[in-house]
């Protein structure tokens, strides 16, 4: 089906005869037989005159038609519109200021869809600056007429309106420049004019205030009641060149006009890196300084002064594009290269995306529901890799180079930053980005996930408020940080809380939380903060509990002593594939702070401090379940004594590469229960002794 052209008339603001001009236009190309022809009056939020203008005391609006306009057929459409006595149909936006609260963008949206399908030729009196509905709006036009008077304001008003339609990625090959009230002496000649904006005047309408209030007064197009005059011809000539533009291809993704230009990814490529090279060179981006980085309003201001430097540099450089999503997609990546995290930008805003794991400049693998899959994003260059891991670590004060060629950071989102260059990194740079996670999770959604049983979370959930140390054992990636995060959550409100991190993840609900960080060494090899540092300093702030996000070393030794000591109820996790390897790492753990105390000192110190081992893996089907929860019930010699509660059990794996199992209650009731009815906590005898699906 052939669809209408769609012409928008614009102008910076108010007072440049947008209105004039834009009737005339639809009554020159309805008398130049375009075809049919509709006028949509869309200056809102306030009722338009382009009705009087062609000599209607009124016409039925958009907003009058809301309730029916899901049930009108494009001919049905047609026949509900009033025409003007020179031929044209009209629609108003309103008739009404209270309509405008109507016009959602799926009304404007289906009015266009009827509109282009029963009319030959639209064209829309835009409203004037930047209204609620000009996006959308220009969305739908073919070309854009801009009208501009010559007037010291009316050059400042035209530059507007031609910066705006570049931001949103009108090519100027679509726009038609209109200068109006020419005057033979003053203002600002057409010449000078043209050449202030860069563009070309396809239209020059002379100043002649009587002539056009005496066709306004009588309600008749310009265009009829003085068609000799200079103005109409003028409005003539520019409905000659509307009429011979052809379509341009500036609209959404799906509609391709017959003179759009097919660009080959390698041109898009070429084009990428020669508009980034331009930015970069012409803003003096590779200036070592990258403290803007942590400046919010230098930051902005530099993103600001790239924008409009890009947008220059695309309508130089790819005027030849007319496809409206390609060029939004060529700014927006060349921004993302020059200032933000290149391809990984889409990445991250990807909610479905857990995990973004950077192997090499043209290798990114991202997790999807605990799964792998390699995607189709990549860095330009390793240059361009080496850039973003740049910007990661310089707000934080941070660096990476040959001295120090590995960094943790943290996004401003919260996202954990693991980052790694030559020569330990010899395919060139790497990066792994865990991504924080917006929503905070509960022990429902691990049940409704099915990485455990309510009986499980009411058992877990008792042996917090119990004030057990639980220690949380898994591998990489497993999902302890979220369980533990879902354990603290049972922490009773009037406890404070000290947490204590190498990155910041936990997202506690209570108020009366601490959280610490640790900090790396700075430029010059000074300022270290370990979290054995951090542990030591929590037990000076009169914690209740102390939660640990990562054992690693020689803290594993404090946690332990700060267990034994009154701060019962801790929590931690460790790196181990079995509840039996978490007890071995952690007396491995406590060696290295250095002390040198025996082993069985050691080992008497974790049978004593901790509780309960709960295991958290990631399945072959990308699943994470709690494996195990296990009581270390105490030694045997020169061996921990341990007793599972409840454990998955593997029965099959379904067609889809589903693993299927259950998780079992063993029988074994935990010592600590007796005392739960002491403390008011219940729970029922019955989850330990019945299996649970």
């Amino acid at each position: 089906m052939v669809r209408a052209k769609t012409i928008a008339v614009y102008s910076g603001s108010g007072g440049a005869g947008k209105t004039l001009v834009a009737t005339n236009l639809a009554a020159s190309l309805h008398l130049q037989d375009s075809g049919r022809v509709l006028l949509i009056d869309a200056s809102h939020p306030l009722p338009g005159e382009a009705s009087a203008l062609l000599g209607l005391e009124r016409a039925k609006a958009l907003g009058e038609m809301v309730p029916i306009l899901g049930r009108l057929t494009p001919e049905v459409f047609a026949s509900y519109l009033v025409a003007a006595p020179v031929g044209v149909s009209v629609i108003p936006l309103v008739n009404d200021v209270l309509q405008f609260k109507m016009l959602t963008p799926e009304v404007v949206g289906r009015m266009f869809d009827l509109a282009c399908a029963a009319f030959d030729v639209v064209v829309i009196d835009m409203p004037g600056g930047v209204a609620a509905l000009t996006p959308l709006i220009l969305e739908r036009s073919d070309a854009v007429v801009v009208v501009c008077d010559t007037s010291a304001a009316g050059v400042t008003r035209a530059r507007f309106a031609l910066d705006y339609l570049r931001s949103v990625q009108i090519p100027l090959t679509s726009v038609l420049f209109c200068v109006n009230r020419v005057l033979e002496r003053g203002g600002v000649s057409v010449e000078r004019l043209e050449r202030l904006l860069g563009v070309h005047a396809v239209a020059t309408l002379p100043d002649d205030t009587e002539t056009v209030e005496a066709a306004v007064a009588r309600g008749v197009p310009l265009i009829t009641s003085a068609s000799r005059h200079a103005i109409a011809r003028g409005i003539d000539k520019l409905a000659r060149e509307v009429s011979t533009l052809g379509l341009r291809q500036i609209r959404g993704a799906g509609y391709a006009g017959p003179s759009a230009v097919q660009i080959q990814d390698e041109e898009l490529l070429a084009l990428k890196l020669k508009i980034h090279r331009r930015l970069v060179e012409e803003i003096d981006l590779r200036k070592a300084d990258l403290t803007y980085l942590r400046d919010p309003v230098k930051l902005q201001e530099v993103r600001t002064r790239a924008e409009a430097k890009v947008l220059a540099l695309v309508e130089e450089e790819a005027s030849h594009i007319g496809e409206r999503d390609l060029r939004r997609r060529l700014v927006k990546e060349v921004l993302d290269e020059a200032l933000g995290l290149g391809p990984l930008e889409d990445l991250l805003a990807d909610r479905s995306v857990t995990e973004i794991m950077v192997n090499r400049h043209d290798q990114i693998y991202v997790e999807r529901d605990g799964k792998l899959e390699l995607t189709t994003a990549q860095f330009i260059n390793v240059e361009q890799l080496r850039g973003v891991i740049e910007r990661i670590v310089a707000p934080l004060g941070r660096r990476i180079d040959e001295k120090v060629p590995m960094a943790d950071a943290r996004l401003r989102d919260g996202s954990r930053v693991n980052a790694i260059i030559p020569p330990l990194s010899l395919r060139g740079p790497a990066l792994t980005i865990r991504k924080f996670s917006k929503r905070l999770l509960g022990s429902k959604d691990l049940v409704g996930f099915g990485s455990m049983t309510e009986q499980m979370a009411l058992f877990l959930g008792a042996a917090v408020q119990a004030r057990q140390n639980i220690v949380i054992s898994g591998g990489t990636g497993s999902g302890k940080t979220t369980l533990l995060n879902v354990l603290a959550s049972f922490i009773p409100e009037d406890e404070r809380i000290i947490t204590i991190e190498d990155a910041a993840e936990l997202q506690l609900p209570q108020d009366h939380v601490v959280a610490l960080e640790s900090r790396p060494a700075n430029i010059e090899g000074e300022g270290a903060i370990a979290i054995r540092d951090l542990v030591r300093n929590a037990l000076r702030m009169r914690p209740d509990r102390i939660v640990v996000g990562e054992c690693r070393g020689g803290e594993a030794l404090d946690m332990l002593q700060a267990m034994n000591t009154g701060h019962d109820g801790s929590l931690t996790t460790v790196h181990a594939n079995t509840p039996r390897d978490a007890l071995s790492r952690l007396e491995t753990m406590a060696l290295m702070a250095g002390l040198e105390l025996p082993s069985r000192a050691i080992r008497d110190q974790i049978a004593s401090a901790v509780n309960l081992i709960v295991q958290q893996s990631r399945l072959q089907d990308g699943s994470r379940r709690i494996t195990h929860v296990t009581e270390v019930t105490g030694q045997d010699g020169t061996s921990f004594t341990v007793a599972d509660v409840f454990v998955f059990r593997q029965t099959g794996l379904a067609a889809d590469g589903r693993i299927v199992g259950q998780f079992v209650p063993t029988g074994h009731v935990p010592a600590f229960v007796e005392t739960l009815a002491r403390r008011g906590i219940k729970v029922a005898r019955e989850i330990f002794l019945h299996q649970t699906a």
